[in-house]
């Protein structure tokens, strides 16, 4: 499941409204530890204590069994096991009473019972930061810090910073997670912790649901783990002050522009905007379709559908109330625009500009501004498409050294020849999206990435627009050819 379908997943909160969300990693100490251990018997009890009476000089079943209280079918039955995995070996008697002898094989397993003693060994767990608790993960379920940053993850602090001590860690809890050593489970029973030899600080990967309340300055923060709420995650980042720590309440409780944004477009584009309750039932409609789409396309996974093939027919049912649902959702003159929607309207702009584009932003990061996108912006270029970008960035004349990608660079090379404008701009509250006089997206949050490395959440507001009057005016805002003076940051 994409960050994007967790959030519109799990959007609907009692009393609250989502106003972002995005990938994190989430805090995992893996921790090696020098343990001392034992290896346990893994020879059922009978057949070992028949073993040791035959050891004693016993020869017979019957006399195996009244030394051990059992009865004479129990110790028959061990005895054939023993036989048959060549521990012990039967002689035929003429008088019928069958003796019994241990064979090299049987005392050997006896001479390495009664050496067993414990040993010191490493062993390795992983520890959650947050929930406070060892857990077993898969080797692909962490990351590093190196690779959080390629892709624009929020790195969630640990609470308390301290990795776990020996003295912080539970014989009975560490002996289920142990990682498995040779795709084996640890099969030895782990007797006493010594110390913590190294910690590696590693991140789980997951995704941050941040909701503000509708009524009051309260905000929630849920988590998404192999798509998934996880309750258990969000109560111990809540109890641990996670959320005001790193500074989600007073970013998120503190910056309603809304005011500023009515004043900033106009009183009558402001109130066009769809109500709540239209957009809650459309975007309810929206994700039904979309959860279907992905329910029945992991259904088919690795199989060729045919059109009469039921599968085919409920995923072509599927995608036609999804494209209901959408036409539905730009049937509204303006609407809110939701957090999760920004990345796929711009996605739409970049293949669906005919004649002009304009995107504004504070930074331009690689993981937005990929290669693929820069893709689509070199087709638009080759189709005439006049494109114009503006962040807070200053336009740079060389490329930096050591070869790395470079996004503004890469920009900065085509704006040198014709089809795209770069301009610096002063900071602002608002960072807007016009395409063709098709589309006008309005968002508190940067298009092309905030100016440094993202490291928190903030409150997304703005708009969405298809209607053509409106999208010149906002045009209009953006470029400055508007009468009226240039308002973009409500002011």
């Amino acid at each position: 499941m994409t960050p994007e379908l967790a959030a519109r997943k799990f959007q609907f909160r009692e009393g609250f409204h989502l106003v972002d969300y995005g990938e994190v990693g989430l805090p995992i100490f893996r921790l090696t530890l020098e343990a001392i251990t034992m290896s346990p018997r893994f020879m059922p009890t009978i057949q070992e204590f028949a073993l040791r009476c035959l050891d004693l000089g016993e020869t017979h079943e019957v006399d195996v069994a009244n030394m051990l209280g059992l009865k004479l079918d129990v110790v028959v039955s061990a005895m054939n096991v023993l036989i048959s995995d060549g521990y012990v070996v039967r002689e035929p008697n003429s008088d019928g009473a069958d003796e019994f002898h241990l064979t090299d094989a049987g005392k050997s397993r006896l001479l390495v019972d009664r050496l067993e003693v414990p040993q010191e060994e490493m062993v390795v767990v992983d520890y959650d930061g947050v929930r406070r608790m060892p857990l077993r993960l898969t080797g692909e379920s962490v990351v590093r810090p190196a690779m959080l940053h390629g892709t624009g993850a929020v790195q969630i602090r640990p609470y308390p910073a301290e990795a776990p001590g020996v003295d912080d860690l539970a014989i009975p809890e560490i002996s289920k997670v142990i990682r498995r050593q040779k795709s084996e489970d640890f099969r030895r029973t782990v007797l006493s912790l010594k110390r913590v030899v190294r910690r590696n600080s590693l991140f789980r990967e997951g995704v941050a649901l941040v909701y503000a309340a509708d009524k009051s300055d309260e905000v929630q923060v849920a988590f998404v783990i192999d798509d998934k709420l996880s309750d258990a995650y969000e109560l111990a980042f809540a109890q641990h002050g996670g959320p005001k720590k790193m500074g989600f309440v007073r970013a998120i409780a503190e910056n309603d522009l809304s005011k500023k944004l009515e004043k900033m477009i106009g009183r009558p584009m402001y109130k066009s905007m769809a109500g709540r309750d239209a957009m809650k039932a459309a975007r309810k409609l929206e994700v039904d379709g979309l959860l279907e789409i992905d329910a029945v396309r992991r259904a088919a996974a690795g199989t060729s559908l045919r059109r009469s093939d039921p599968v085919a027919v409920a995923l072509a049912t599927a995608e036609e109330r999804l494209k209901s649902a959408r036409r539905d959702m730009d049937a509204f003159e303006v609407r809110p625009l939701a957090c999760y929607e920004q990345t796929e309207l711009l996605d739409i702009a970049l293949k669906k500009a005919r004649k002009s584009l304009v995107i504004t932003s504070a930074g331009i990061q690689p993981y937005i501004v990929n290669p693929a996108r820069l893709r689509e912006i070199d087709l638009l270029i080759g189709e005439g498409v006049q494109i114009e970008i503006e962040s807070y960035l200053t336009t740079p004349t060389e490329a930096r050294s050591g070869g790395k990608y470079d996004p503004l660079w890469e920009l900065a090379r085509r704006a040198a020849k014709a089809g795209l404008t770069l301009r610096k701009s002063g900071k602002q509250d608002f960072f807007f999206l016009v395409q063709d006089d098709e589309l006008a997206v309005i968002s508190t949050r940067p298009f092309f990435g905030e100016a440094s490395r993202r490291t928190g959440f903030m409150r997304v507001q703005g708009l969405v627009t298809r209607k053509r009057e409106f999208v010149g005016e906002i045009r209009s805002i953006v470029l400055g050819s508007s009468s009226r003076p240039v308002r973009r940051n409500g002011n």
